[in-house]
């Protein structure tokens, strides 16, 4: 593969400007359909901006994501992957953009995260024990009702990214996305179209299930929707928002909830949660 410039660092040239470029575009068109695309698309985004690791999910719908393609050895691998799938994907900012209509474009973490994300117990109990400390993702349509997201991630010994890196991604997105959209429109496994669950009957079905595994009582529908927005990361004004009720409903909805389920914190409701199997 082609190596270069990278965007941020000590070049004042933009790795756009070089001979380069072209030739590891040149590289990547070529793959389109062929089995090693998804390793080319990263050498050319490594050559862009640097990153400890890419993972790509494909979305479709409340299901299970799958994972198409990441360069995680084994241990980052059960976390990133296998418990992710397992359940944290529900709470992910990344799935839940990838849901309400999010189909393309770069953006960082931050920009598609709930209010209070780096505050919730996701972020905290999970996110924060997978590594990274920065996640920059590109959002491409598929197949169907598929969304195809990359993400690029640096680890928390490594510096954010830049606002430089950013624009240089962003400027080639339309054309990266294409190029990857052509892809991923020829793999086999997002071919079948399924049905496509109801989010909120997922959730609500997520959380009833651990519920009675623990032998407390059921949550009304209110009551599921306003847990499911308190472990994405959402503050109470936030859920009033969305919920069109107002934030001092929401609290008494938490309330409540906290005393069916006789917890007082939200460590612990992530914990309930987070004991289904099926979430």
């Amino acid at each position: 593969m082609v190596s270069g410039a990278k965007a941020g660092g000590a070049s004042a040239s933009s790795p756009l400007s070089q001979p380069q470029w072209y030739a590891q575009l040149g590289d990547l068109v070529s793959q389109v359909g062929e089995p090693g695309f998804p390793d080319v698309l990263t050498a050319t985004l490594r050559y862009l901006t640097e990153f400890d690791y890419t993972v790509t999910f494909a979305y479709y719908g409340p299901d299970v994501p799958l994972c198409l393609h990441h360069t995680f050895p084994p241990e980052q691998y059960a976390i990133h992957v296998t418990e992710y799938e397992v359940g944290p994907y529900f709470l992910d900012p990344l799935y839940k953009a990838s849901i309400d209509g999010m189909k393309s474009g770069i953006f960082r973490l931050g920009e598609v995260a709930p209010d209070q994300f780096y505050k919730s117990e996701y972020y905290r109990s999970y996110y924060v024990q997978t590594g990274p400390v920065d996640e920059v993702a590109m959002f491409i349509p598929g197949n169907e009702s598929w969304t195809i997201v990359t993400s690029l991630m640096r680890r928390n010994s490594q510096p954010a990214f830049s606002a430089r890196e950013l624009r240089t991604l962003r400027c080639v997105e339309p054309l990266l996305g294409k190029i990857a959209k052509a892809h991923w429109r020829t793999d086999p496994r997002l071919k079948a179209a399924k049905p496509v669950q109801d989010e909120k009957e997922v959730l609500r079905r997520t959380v009833q299930d651990a519920l009675a595994r623990l032998g407390m009582p059921a949550l009304t529908a209110r009551e599921t929707e306003v847990v499911g927005l308190v472990l994405q990361g959402h503050s109470s004004e936030s859920i009033s928002n969305i919920l069109g009720i107002s934030a001092g409903t929401v609290r008494i909805h938490r309330k409540n909830v906290y005393a069916k389920m006789r917890i007082s914190s939200q460590r612990e409701l992530f914990s309930i949660f987070m004991q289904s199997p099926g979430s």
